[in-house]
């Protein structure tokens, strides 16, 4: 049963194969028919005879099909308009995982990304017999913006080097790390919304509250430092009615600040989910709070575009920026942990499937032609 179960994982890793299309421009390689796969070995070997006089730069593109290379902007010219003009290349449709093939034969390798401007992160040397891996930072654009402004920018990278390079244009694999650079998150717009702060011990920014769907007018703040040194304060945000106010405590401590014990008109809410580091603002779309029930009757007070941070460090200068936003949507929402478990139940399902296939056997005892006939006499009665 082991060996069946080995050449079932073997059968669901070549299923499992990425066949991406691979285009190649300066360097002489070798034309493939269209409709047929280009093996790893096979493409492995001729990456290897590239290596000994050259320096392979692979540009590894995020999703890249076939489809792709029929692109056209909007005013239907090529998004590849600059890659058209290159010359000697070859395209090859299908390649079984190029990238690493290319790793696998390459002694020398070094990983870069282009940023948002078009440019190397890191300069570049030239090297024969280095393979170079250059993947491109995500953007928001429309698929044909990306693929224009990637092509600009290989067109410009290509001509930094001045050794022979034989250059890769293909698909990113799906497997492998991806380069990635944090980016600061772009803080609360105070636009349109209101903020408040106290020196630079606190400041929070929102669009609008509402107290049960009732709008409230916040008039003013005032902090409350309560220990020494400085790990708790309380805030209060009066309202346009006197008798009301927005009251709540920023604790520290192990390098993050929380909200608790946020009263309104006698009601109580959790605020078990309002936390954030110290370096950080807290940030979220529409922030609602419930109340602690009281006979059985809830209280919920929202906030719209909030954003607060306490960053309790006295080096911070009065009215500063908010620091990098910490989102209240988590990382891992149910969406996606039902969908990891039902790809997980197709996997298990699809390998069972197989082992039982591999387990089907043919008869291991037949009639013998050459033997005594069976008869049965039957006699009427």
């Amino acid at each position: 049963m082991l060996w069946k179960s080995l050449i079932a994982l073997c059968v669901i890793g070549a299923a499992l194969a990425e066949q991406t299309p691979v285009f190649l421009w300066g360097a002489n390689s070798v034309a493939k028919p269209s409709l047929k796969t280009v093996p790893q070995a096979e493409f492995a070997e001729q990456l290897a005879t590239l290596l000994k006089d050259h320096m392979v730069v692979a540009f590894e593109e995020n999703g890249l099909s076939n489809k792709d290379f029929l692109c056209s902007n909007s005013q239907s010219q090529s998004c590849y308009a600059q890659l058209q003009g290159v010359s000697p290349k070859t395209y090859y449709t299908s390649v079984e995982n190029p990238s690493e093939a290319l790793r696998s034969v390459a002694a020398k390798r070094e990983h870069n990304s282009i940023d948002a401007s078009g440019k190397l992160v890191t300069p570049a040397k030239c090297s024969v017999g280095t393979a170079l891996f250059v993947s491109f930072e995500d953007a928001t654009e429309s698929r044909e913006d990306v693929l224009e402004a990637h092509d600009a920018a290989i067109a410009a990278i290509s001509k930094q080097f001045e050794c022979k390079v034989a250059y890769l244009y293909l698909a990113a694999p799906s497997t492998a790390p991806v380069v990635q650079r944090r980016t600061r998150r772009e803080t609360a717009a105070t636009k349109g919304g209101f903020i408040w702060y106290a020196t630079n011990q606190f400041q929070i920014f929102y669009t609008a509250i509402h107290y049960n769907g009732k709008s409230v007018d916040v008039t003013g703040m005032a902090v409350t430092n309560s220990t020494t040194p400085l790990t708790k304060f309380s805030v209060e945000l009066a309202t346009s009615e006197a008798s009301k106010k927005i009251t709540f405590d920023i604790l520290y401590d192990g390098g993050y600040f929380s909200m608790s014990n946020l009263a309104y008109d006698g009601s109580k809410f959790r605020t078990s989910d309002v936390n954030a580091p110290v370096k950080f603002s807290f940030s979220c779309g529409n922030l609602t709070l419930d109340s602690i029930p009281v006979d059985n009757m809830y209280n919920t007070l929202s906030f719209k575009s909030l954003q607060l941070q306490a960053p309790f460090d006295g080096t911070y200068k009065n009215n500063f920026a908010f620091g990098d936003s910490w989102d209240c949507v988590g990382f891992v929402t149910p969406g996606i942990l039902m969908g990891l478990f039902v790809v997980a139940l197709l996997l298990i399902i699809m390998f069972v499937g197989v082992c039982w296939m591999m387990d089907i056997n043919t008869m291991d005892r037949f009639d013998d032609p050459k033997g005594k006939t069976i008869t049965i006499n039957t006699a009427a009665e």
